[in-house]
């Protein structure tokens, strides 16, 4: 995946006195607003890529940014719900007791 240069100046400005409560990774420290979307929370839809640390999103390798509160915009998409996690099979209350052979009891 190509990485994005930036067009601008970033929406938040990451030198400024004053440190937003922002993720050091965030877009908004990086790109001007109209380069990165907001998610409404962390989804398979915009992934982590682990070489830069950032998240990019799937239909076209968008900066995006995953805590809308922190950065103060409205979402402008909403992440599916999670799925379902696989029923797992009901584990047996109780283990058997192992015993020594020469023990009795």
């Amino acid at each position: 995946m190509e990485i994005p240069e930036p067009t601008g100046p970033p929406y938040i400005n990451p030198d400024r006195e004053e440190k937003p409560p922002v993720c050091g990774i965030c877009p908004a420290q990086q790109y001007p607003r109209k380069q990165f979307v907001v998610y409404s929370r962390p989804s398979g839809e915009c992934p982590f890529n682990p070489v830069n640390g950032h998240r990019y999103t799937l239909d076209g390798g968008i900066p995006a940014c995953v805590h809308p509160d922190k950065v103060g915009l409205e979402p402008d998409r909403v992440a599916p719900p999670p799925k379902a996690e696989p029923e797992q099979r009901d584990a047996p209350s109780r283990r058997g007791r192992w015993r020594f052979p020469w023990r009795t009891r």
